[in-house]
């Protein structure tokens, strides 16, 4: 709730500083000079992806301003409950859990185990899934990054076009003066929607995609850790290891406070990507 306040009053700030800078230009032709930036940058963008990316992108941005912060402690409870059913009970009682279970990418694996699948498979079948996935995500990220380069080209471009056109009617000083200042709208929306509208969303998407490639990570190690019929409780104190490193809480209760600098910390990407070559 108080993100929301704080966007809220940000946009309305912006807009109030952005009137009272430019109030001596009139509204249509500000429309104009936004449009003109902003058209300008979408149709080369559409031009530059395929429009079923558009379709995709504007329905995770939806997701990434409405879905709450996952929840991973509550997934870890999950895991081990399944790690526990399975250890204890085999892949029938495992089964009757699959319709209790919202994460499709969760639901799939324990398919997986439940059909006897070889923990070698599910992990190549699983890893593939994520790296589509993830990779999908990432594409989508490049769209708002294209996006903010384009649009203070365009915006340089219109710049060019309007000097052009005063150069072209050189009379009076007064209206060069005005015309230039014109022209230069251009360049100002594009920064304004590169720096305001295009890089946002592109450091909110990213922060969204790591998110769920941690969440998708810890999933994915866990499915191992079920499949390989371990023991529950070790499942559990090994992933909320991984969250809390990953929350910014340094609890090192396996080491000496001597070895506690020489901890490296890791990415998912690059964890699954080095077991896949050493496979």
């Amino acid at each position: 709730m108080i993100k929301k306040l704080i966007l809220l009053v940000g946009i309305l700030l912006f807009i109030g500083l952005s009137a009272a800078i430019m109030g001596n230009t009139t509204t249509t032709l500000n429309l104009k000079s936004g449009l003109l930036v902003l058209g300008g940058a979408l149709l080369i963008g559409f031009l530059s992806f395929p429009i079923k990316s558009y379709n995709d992108l504007i329905k995770t941005l939806f997701l990434v301003f409405k879905t709450p912060a996952p929840n991973y402690r509550a997934l870890v409870k999950r895991i081990e409950r399944l790690a526990r059913i399975n250890r204890s009970y085999g892949n029938l009682a495992l089964e009757k859990e699959l319709n209790e279970i919202e994460n499709l990418f969760l639901r799939k694996g324990i398919e997986l185990v439940v059909d006897g699948y070889d923990p070698y498979e599910i992990y190549n079948i699983m890893e593939q899934e994520y790296e589509l996935y993830i990779s999908r995500k990432e594409s989508l990220i490049s769209i708002l990054t294209t996006l903010q380069k384009l649009a203070p080209a365009i915006g340089f471009v219109g710049t060019i076009i309007g000097l052009i056109n005063v150069l072209g009617n050189m009379g009076d000083p007064v209206e060069m003066g005005r015309g230039i200042a014109i022209a230069l709208q251009t360049t100002l929306y594009g920064l304004l929607f590169a720096n305001f509208l295009f890089l946002p969303l592109s450091k909110k998407l990213s922060a969204y995609v790591k998110s769920e490639a941690n969440l998708l990570y810890i999933i994915l190690e866990g499915l191992m850790d079920i499949a390989k019929f371990r023991n529950p409780k070790a499942v559990a104190y090994r992933l909320q290891s991984y969250l809390r490193n990953y929350c910014g809480i340094q609890e090192y209760a396996l080491e000496s406070p001597s070895h506690k600098g020489s901890r490296i910390s890791f990415n998912p990407f690059q964890k699954v990507t080095a077991r896949r070559q050493h496979v």
